[in-house]
């Protein structure tokens, strides 16, 4: 074979060898084009609003069907934005608002959301907050949903409002906001009350009446079964507003107890079921 015959087989081979070199960097190049998520193609998280006013179309956070858990188990969050507006007396209302979840956010509980929540007197608002750490008034109890918001009125724009708020996993409470002439001048933590005020020591005073705790019964090292110590308050309505009984309170707490306490809860030592009343509610 002359050398001209050699020059134009290497050269075929250089060819050949340079197309199938390409077509694996081709290859390689399509194998690894990203692959499509939830993540990649979700819209830029939307930060949460500072005041009680939301967007009109507020970003919906689903979960895809096709979407993997994460390794800790977590889910994509669920959001399905909502407002509630309570008629709690004449021109006196509340207002509860979700707050969007950023579309990619992760969460343990769906159903953990936040909300503002707005109090509003004569169609101006007198109070608001962004309820960061609290929700309120998302109470399974029919009783308490049936209660609750409660307006005690003690004059001209003025009265106290309570609002039931989740407390989980504990027993969930109330907020009493303070309203004199249209302005919230206190605020603090009430027991829910289990049902509406009626006379409880038949003085012609009505009571409401709640505990802060559940109670919880338990055996001791020498196996003694014991019960918390959740005293149930009882709160008398005048018309300057709820004031404890303690008279009240005591009497029913040694009923219950056989001792009294004070008026906090107490998990220890805890109280001997035995030593309990015989008609004490608390034996069951």
């Amino acid at each position: 074979m002359d050398n001209a015959l050699l020059m134009r087989v290497g050269y075929r081979r250089i060819l050949v060898g340079a197309a199938l070199a390409m077509a694996a960097v081709l290859t390689g190049c399509e194998n690894r084009k990203p692959v499509t998520t939830a993540e990649t193609t979700a819209a830029a998280p939307t930060p949460p609003p500072s005041s009680v006013s939301i967007p009109a179309k507020p970003a919906l956070a689903t979960a895809r069907e096709d979407a993997p858990d994460s390794a800790s188990g977590d889910v994509a969050a669920l959001h399905e934005p909502f407002e509630e507006n309570k008629l709690v007396a004449p021109g006196l209302s509340i207002k509860i608002k979700s707050i969007p979840a950023a579309v990619n956010a992760i969460v343990k509980d769906p159903f953990d959301i936040k909300v503002t929540f707005a109090i509003i007197q004569n169609k101006q608002i007198i109070y608001q907050d962004t309820a960061d750490a609290m929700t309120y008034d998302f109470s399974e109890e029919s009783a308490t949903q049936a209660l609750y918001p409660l307006w005690m009125p003690t004059g001209q724009g003025s009265g106290e409002l309570l609002v039931a708020f989740d407390n989980r996993p504990s027993k969930e409470l109330a907020r009493r906001f303070v309203i004199v002439k249209s302005q919230v001048v206190k605020i603090d933590t009430l027991p829910v009350f289990d049902a509406a005020a009626k006379d409880w020591d038949q003085d012609g005073k009505r009571e409401l009446a709640g505990a802060m705790g559940y109670s919880e019964t338990w055996d001791d090292p020498q196996g003694k079964a014991r019960i918390t110590y959740d005293p149930t308050l009882y709160y008398e309505v005048r018309p300057t507003g709820l004031v404890l009984d303690s008279a009240l309170t005591k009497q029913k707490v040694r009923a219950e107890y056989g001792v009294f306490l004070g008026f906090k809860s107490s998990q220890t030592p805890g109280i001997l079921i035995s030593k309990l009343p015989k008609s004490s509610p608390k034996r069951q």
